[in-house]
């Protein structure tokens, strides 16, 4: 429909405040998205550009409060000066022109919030919690120094989003954000306090002036909601929640989620959540310091936190699993790390297994060339068995499945481990260890259509994508861009430590695009198969 047309038809609707409603001739109201007490949120389309956008409004009838237009007209002011990759960007203010109610303009971010994450899969691996943590306390940090301080940080303002790039962190709302040097000037009704009970730092429900340790409590209460599972302060009535921020200290994450013992992390989430603001941590970057430094908890579900961090330009610091157990499906949301996390549960499992082995026998006899002493080792092809450990450390630093660096970090964490165990029962072990991981990614790559890149050169995926009959029929400028995208979107933002590493992501997201796009004679000619999640890339020209 041409863009006359679509703007002919809204103004045809009659429901003012509902969806297709057209705004100034701008945007064309899709659908609400939430509402709270100062205004409803909408996701809207940009007329005669086709940005989706969402659109806050004030409350029709708070619009001619001047203190309410103050604190909004505040909020457009905050979220301007904001400038971060984690933070909702402002894109355009103003006034409906046939309702009288202002509105702001923010880009829209795709994906799930937090609350929704955590209904649905309840407590997250230790990585991810703290990675999400860190993501939001560098968007504070950024806002802080430029004196704004959030004053609503809670699950339903981070907003997530997983792709093949890893989870992407978003903070939304600086809606009742104030300057600190305005923090005399109440922009509140008398008597009112901003805020949510549940994630509230006792000096705003006292109504006193906040600052950016305000934003700090909320933070580690939300952090260890993500690790526990559950609040801190679980009372339905608004009154007690509040009373509980204001008296009751912080639980340890023992006493709300039995079996997620966490010491290290209890002393910094209690200094985060201190009562008295200056028994808090003096800046966001300090909690930041502060989660990094944790060390992983006995808890942690390493192989699920790795498919979370792999992608995501931060190192990842592996160590095998200490029991045999396989890894759990990833969401189909990460179709190409699948692989990676069998084999990073199928490492964990052989090197328990291999430990367990050993400690049954009592003597290891004098080790052969095939190592036939070893407990265990029937498990493997003969073709391993009989590579020397040289050569099967050879083959492992060659693999596919995981980039380069990362791989000879988990080397290192293998022989970390061996040089623990008993001196007679070292070799079996490290052998144990390199021959499970081989078998796990021979097995990965054989049974995971999104992992067939890596069976392939870059080069030569370069020219099939140019060449070969695809779906659509994009001619090769068009397939050039796509390409250019996957290097731009992708590649660029992964942790690389060499050029062996960036060759490793290519492959990858080389051959997801290849299988996804391709014909289904294509896919048969390859001896490949479609995978069931793509990048859904578009040619831009």
């Amino acid at each position: 429909m041409a863009e006359d047309s679509v703007a002919t038809a809204v103004e045809q609707d009659t429901h003012v405040s509902g969806k297709h409603r057209l705004v100034n001739n701008r945007y064309v109201l899709e659908k609400q998205l939430g509402a709270g007490g100062m205004g409803t949120v909408f996701k809207a389309l940009q007329v005669g550009v086709g940005n989706t956008v969402a659109i806050k409004f004030l409350n029709q009838a708070l619009s001619s409060d001047p203190g309410l237009v103050k604190r909004f007209e505040q909020e457009a002011k905050a979220s301007l000066a904001v400038m971060h990759p984690g933070a909702a960007q402002l894109l355009d203010t103003g006034r409906d022109e046939k309702t009288g109610e202002l509105y702001i303009v923010f880009e829209y971010v795709e994906g799930e919030d937090l609350r929704a994450r955590l209904a649905n899969e309840g407590a997250l691996p230790f990585d991810e919690a703290r990675d999400i943590a860190m993501r939001v306390g560098e968007v504070l940090a950024v806002a802080h120094a430029k004196g704004i301080v959030h004053r609503d940080i809670k699950p339903e303002n981070i907003r997530l989003r997983r792709d093949l790039g890893g989870t992407h962190v978003k903070v939304l709302d600086f809606g009742i954000a104030r300057f600190r040097k305005e923090t005399d000037a109440r922009l509140t009704a008398e008597g009112s306090i901003a805020g949510t009970p549940g994630y509230m730092a006792p000096e705003q429900v006292r109504a006193e002036a906040v600052d950016a340790r305000t934003d700090l409590y909320a933070l580690g209460l939300v952090t260890f909601e993500m690790m526990a599972g559950r609040p801190a302060y679980t009372s339905t009535a608004a009154a007690t929640l509040l009373v509980d921020q204001l008296t009751r200290p912080l639980p340890t994450l023992q006493e709300v989620s039995p079996g997620r013992a966490f010491p290290e992390a209890d002393v910094g989430l209690q200094k985060a959540c201190a009562k008295d603001p200056a028994q808090r941590f003096a800046s966001a970057k300090d909690f930041v310091l502060a989660l990094k430094g944790l060390p992983t908890p006995p808890w942690s579900s390493r192989a699920r936190a790795a498919v979370a961090a792999v992608n995501r330009a931060t190192p990842l610091a592996l160590t095998p699993m200490p029991a045999p157990t396989l890894a759990p499906t990833a969401p189909s949301k990460w179709p190409a790390l699948v692989g990676l996390l069998g084999l990073l549960g199928l490492l964990g499992g052989g090197l328990g297994f291999g430990a367990w082995k050993l400690s049954q026998s009592t003597t290891v006899k004098a080790l052969t060339p095939v190592v036939a002493a070893c407990p265990g080792s029937d498990l493997y092809k003969d073709e391993l068995r009989r590579l020397s450990t040289a050569e099967l450390e050879q083959k492992v630093r060659a693999m596919r499945l995981m980039p380069p660096s990362m791989m000879a970090r988990q080397l290192e964490s293998m022989q970390g481990t061996v040089s623990n165990a008993p001196r007679d029962n070292r070799e079996c072990m490290y052998r144990l260890m390199l021959m499970s991981t081989l078998s796990s990614e021979e097995t990965a790559l054989r049974t995971t259509p999104e992992l067939w890149g890596h069976t392939r050169e870059v080069n030569e995926l370069e020219l099939l994508l140019l060449e070969m009959p695809l779906k659509e029929r994009w001619t090769v400028a068009q397939r050039k861009d796509v390409i250019r995208q996957i290097d731009e979107l992708y590649v660029a933002n992964l942790k690389k430590d060499g050029p062996e590493d960036e060759t490793h992501w290519r492959r990858q997201y080389l051959g997801l695009e290849l299988t996804c796009e391709a014909t289904d004679e294509v896919l048969t000619q390859l001896g490949a198969r479609r995978p069931s999640s793509c990048l859904n890339l578009t040619p831009r020209n």
